[in-house]
């Protein structure tokens, strides 16, 4: 089918939500006149009080949080310091997809964008590719369900900020593999409208076998697209849960930083995710030290270390297999590529990685944006071959 002609005008209103609740970083998008708008937290949260002194000490610490079901939930960076109870973490399980907490984190993205309360929601949830058709319907089940079970879609959370809880009402929820959002960032504008990828020769680069790697925190997801189409055939064996950020970086840093100060026990990945998105942010000796157990702890070493190892391993067991089974090019999709792509680049100078400082329309989207974004790039799309 032909592309329709290019419109300035999406057909993704301002109720529709597109999540990305992955293992290390959670997040919502929406588009409002014309502009994404998001908000993201760590994939983790703490029960807390939220109480705080009546004294003149000065000021105090407190946690963001959220009221949700009969529990109020610390969430953000600083909850590490400012709550002695366990840090929920809940990942790399099936059972995690249209559960408590990932509904949780999904609505206090929702909130923090100032969706008005009341308002009836459509939502975009990915799952991987190779869990896709186990979680889907638990997804659409638990979220369509609503917090009342009535199968009435409503669900309410009450931020620190708010006087009185919010409402949303989910009217339609959309099941994606991870990764699909990311091809139609490159593929469509935010309009849907169809965008022309030349190489030098004049081909597209989307033509052929072209196979999307999408590097998260809690897995490595890789399928195959052949002109266009998603290779059925490949889904089942498409989700690596060794291939992710967590066991490939976040693991071994620990490792490494409790070497240096065995006391240091209460540490989890979500504190060394939090350090290593400080460090990617400003890569210097000094964003590297951390306080622990009373001591200064520069671990530098480890992250470039490690991080080459990760780059190793997937060139090794991931890229070079695509290569040899005649993939024309690679997408790159997830937060993974960010520690790796420095190497990879320079391993592979020749072939056709797309990644999205090459064209206008992805450039000031950040790797672990694309899926998210793109999602909204591709319901416009379907929505506009739709029309009439």
């Amino acid at each position: 089918m032909p592309p329709k002609a290019a419109t300035s005008d999406s057909l993704v209103d301002e109720n529709f939500i597109s999540s990305d609740a992955g293992n290390g970083w959670a997040a919502c998008y929406r588009l409002v006149n014309g502009k994404v708008k998001q908000h993201g937290i760590p994939h983790a949260r703490a029960r807390v009080t939220g109480a705080k002194l009546d004294t003149d000490i000065g000021a105090q610490n407190t946690a963001d949080y959220a009221d949700f079901m009969g529990q109020r939930y610390g969430y953000g960076d600083g909850i590490w310091n400012l709550t002695d109870a366990p840090i929920d973490l809940h990942q790399n399980t099936a059972r995690r997809y249209g559960g408590n907490m990932h509904i949780f984190l999904m609505l206090v993205n929702i909130a923090e964008m100032n969706v008005k309360s009341g308002s009836e929601l459509t939502l975009i949830v990915p799952a991987p590719p190779g869990l896709l058709n186990e979680v889907g319907p638990q997804i659409k089940k638990s979220i369509l369900a609503g917090e009342s079970g009535k199968n009435d879609g409503v669900w309410s959370i009450q931020l620190r900020k708010d006087k009185k809880p919010r409402e949303y009402k989910f009217i339609r929820v959309i099941t994606l593999p991870e990764g699909a959002g990311a091809v139609a960032a490159y593929r469509f504008n935010l309009a849907g409208d169809l965008v022309d990828l030349k190489d030098k020769s004049g081909g597209d680069m989307l033509a052929g076998r072209i196979a999307v790697l999408d590097l998260g925190a809690g897995t490595g997801d890789t399928y195959t697209i052949f002109n266009g189409n998603l290779n059925p055939d490949a889904i089942a064996t498409a989700t690596d849960d060794k291939a992710g950020v967590i066991h490939n970086l976040l693991r071994p840093i620990l490792s490494d930083v409790l070497s240096a100060v065995p006391e240091a026990r209460h540490l989890t990945t979500a504190h060394i995710d939090s350090y290593l998105r400080r460090y990617i942010a400003n890569p210097t000796p000094e964003a590297a030290t951390v306080r622990v157990a009373g001591k200064n702890v520069n671990f530098e070493k480890s992250i470039l270390a490690n991080c080459e190892r990760y780059a190793e391993w997937i060139g090794a067991n991931k890229i070079d297999p695509l290569w040899a089974a005649g993939t024309d090019a690679i997408v790159q999709a997830g937060g993974g590529w960010i520690y790796i792509q420095s190497w990879i680049r320079k391993w592979y100078p020749e072939r056709l990685i797309l990644s999205p400082e090459m064209f206008p329309h992805t450039r000031n989207m950040p790797l672990y944006d694309l899926n998210g974004i793109g999602q909204l790039s591709f319901a416009a799309a379907i929505m506009r071959q739709q029309q009439p």
